[in-house]
């Protein structure tokens, strides 16, 4: 006998068969409950300043990815934050000229996905596939 224990033969439990987890958190912008009425101009100003914002989050590496959703209902947008902070995501998306002026509201969550995740764009579509209507 060699003195060493004999090898685990246990299956592995579905936990253990799961990737590496990361923490995130994930913010969904929707419309301000209570919105004050503006004009068109205040409106255009705000958003400009908004996605001015998100894109320097983004250039800081304090925003992994965000966009609008195109259904127009009173959810507008999602942001995945590289932080499983959600006091850190609250105070940059606080900042938000949108949130600030009451356009948007933003509901944070700590979202537990995939380790290393990577955004790209998605794979061209041959011109044979027809796109999906929907």
């Amino acid at each position: 006998m060699s003195g060493e224990p004999p090898p685990d033969t246990t299956p592995p439990s579905e936990t253990e068969k799961l990737p590496e987890m990361t923490h995130y958190v994930v913010g969904l912008l929707r419309r301000a409950p209570e919105r004050p009425p503006i004009t068109e101009d205040e409106a255009e100003r705000i958003q400009e300043g908004h996605l001015a914002h998100l894109a320097r989050l983004k250039a800081a590496g304090d925003l992994l990815i965000y966009g609008p959703f195109e259904e127009d209902t009173d959810l507008r947008g999602i942001l995945i934050f590289p932080t499983a902070s959600l006091d850190r995501a609250r105070e940059l998306s606080d900042t938000d000229p949108a949130v600030t002026h009451g356009r948007l509201a933003v509901s944070l969550y700590t979202w537990n996905a995939q380790a290393g995740l990577r955004i790209g764009p998605p794979p061209p579509v041959s011109s044979d596939e027809e796109p999906d209507p929907d």
